[in-house]
């Protein structure tokens, strides 16, 4: 079966090849947080589409080396009007901490939230500040290139040099310039023009020495710096929202590809937004969540990664809290089921390469999610069914390997138990027998009372409640 993706450079849905040439090896990015904050579930859902990424690629027996960047260095603005604080420094100042205590704090946070989503660890976590000397290096590449200018102590590239700039995006800059309404900042010859290097303001305490004299990387040479060090000039996949193709990704392609005349990227996935209640999300609209939020609200994560899965990563997905219970409600059967059939045995093939060929066509999960429900409704043996789960799994991710079975027979000290509960029904010694009852809650059975004689089961102590 063929892999293939939505490249978003092409527009088109192609099939999946590896630059590594002995086709093992897959270079793979993802644009990780920037730790001012907590990553909110709109963010996560574009790191969750990312992992069913990386997940399907391993299925694959590829040998995946992701490497998620993580923004400690807190100037994204507006690089058209550079507009809006520095986001580090504002929330250090107001936590009442240093900036390098909010990024480490928040880096803590992302990393448990992903822990909590079962996302995969990415093989490197590099962080910005760690990474100075790399970006500088490449932004002596492309002054000497002349594909950049110094202007006031800043950096700026210079898009009209790049001939390719737009190519991902469609802004080309005849587009840009026709739109363009706004004063140019600084001494950039031109508003399109994005920082490099800035220099730093008075008081600022996030700053490192350069060639140009104290200041601060632009928000896209990081990601360049970072993912060339780890993967090389050239990357199979980059991973994103929507909304980092422009200027992001844009701007990081023309830099990269400007400093080494190759190609530096592949194949771009970008997933799109999360509405809630079909608007989107914003704290000013009260509706901005975070996973704590979820949890708070007596949900497990997990539920939120079944809800990422009913939809496909590049549409629009409306989070409610209507919809995240009916998740829940799923999940919580997908449990139930593998904790009553029997040790896994061998898979069924056809079964297995129709799920296959579903993830394989551009990662869709909400086709796979109707073939497993259509898998456990088959009058397959449940040994075949428990193996084509964990099977599943492997790309879903939803913990299902977690699950403990239920014992088929009851220990005989929990068999007297529910015997003499009965024999104070019979007696109606109603307090008794509600006081066994919660006594058997207790031990971890669950008993229901029907007109053939009480029926019992063990209740999960599986990954949701």
């Amino acid at each position: 079966m063929s892999l293939r993706f939505t490249n978003t450079l092409s527009r088109a849905k192609e099939e999946f090849r590896a630059l590594d040439p002995a086709g093992k090896l897959v270079r793979m990015y993802t644009c990780g947080p920037t730790v001012y904050r907590f990553a909110h579930v709109g963010n996560l859902r574009s790191y969750l589409a990312a992992d069913v990424a990386r997940r399907i690629l391993e299925y694959h027996s590829y040998e995946v080396f992701q490497v998620k960047n993580i923004t400690d260095v807190g100037h994204m603005r507006d690089d058209l009007q550079d507009q809006g604080e520095d986001k580090i420094l504002f929330a250090a100042l107001q936590e009442g901490k240093t900036p390098w205590e909010i990024a480490e704090f928040y880096t803590q946070a992302f990393l448990q939230d992903e822990k909590r989503l079962n996302i995969l660890p990415a093989r490197v976590f590099p962080r910005a500040t760690g990474h100075i000397p790399e970006m500088i290096a490449i932004i002596r590449t492309l002054l000497e290139k002349g594909y950049a200018y110094e202007a006031g102590g800043a950096i700026y590239f210079d898009v009209s040099r790049f001939a390719d700039y737009g190519k991902l995006s469609g802004n080309r800059m005849d587009k840009l310039r026709a739109g363009t309404r706004v004063k140019v900042e600084g001494d950039k010859q031109e508003p399109e023009d994005f920082a490099l290097w800035k220099k730093a303001e008075p008081g600022r305490l996030m700053k490192w020495d350069s060639p140009w004299g104290e200041g601060f990387p632009g928000w896209h040479i990081e990601c360049s710096a970072m993912s060339m060090k780890y993967l090389g000039e050239q990357l199979d996949i980059h991973t994103g929202g929507v909304d980092n193709i422009f200027p992001h990704h844009e701007d990081e392609i023309a830099q990269s590809e400007a400093a080494t005349g190759k190609e530096f990227v592949r194949y771009w996935l970008h997933g799109e937004h999360l509405m809630v209640d079909d608007t989107r999300m914003a704290k000013s609209a009260g509706n901005f969540y975070v996973l704590q939020d979820i949890i708070n609200s007596g949900f497990h994560p997990l539920a939120y990664r079944y809800l990422c899965l009913t939809a496909h990563y590049r549409s629009k997905l409306n989070f409610t809290w209507d919809s995240l219970k009916a998740a829940e409600i799923a999940l919580n059967r997908l449990y139930d089921y593998m904790a009553d059939w029997d040790e896994p045995g061998q898979t069924d093939e056809e079964w297995r390469q129709q799920f296959q060929g579903a993830v394989d066509d551009d990662l869709d999960t909400p086709r796979a999610l109707a073939l497993v429900w259509d898998m456990v409704r088959s009058d397959l043996p449940s040994s075949i069914k428990a193996a084509l789960m964990l099977d599943y799994d492997r790309i879903l991710g939803l913990g299902l390997d977690k699950v403990q079975r239920r014992e088929k027979e009851l220990p005989e000290e929990i068999a007297e138990l529910i015997r003499e509960r009965e024999e104070a029904r019979r007696s109606r010694d109603w307090g008794k027998s509600d006081a066994m009852r919660e006594r058997l809650k207790e031990m971890g059975v669950e008993i229901q009372d029907t007109p053939e004689g009480p029926k019992w089961k063990i209740m999960r102590s599986g990954v949701v409640r």
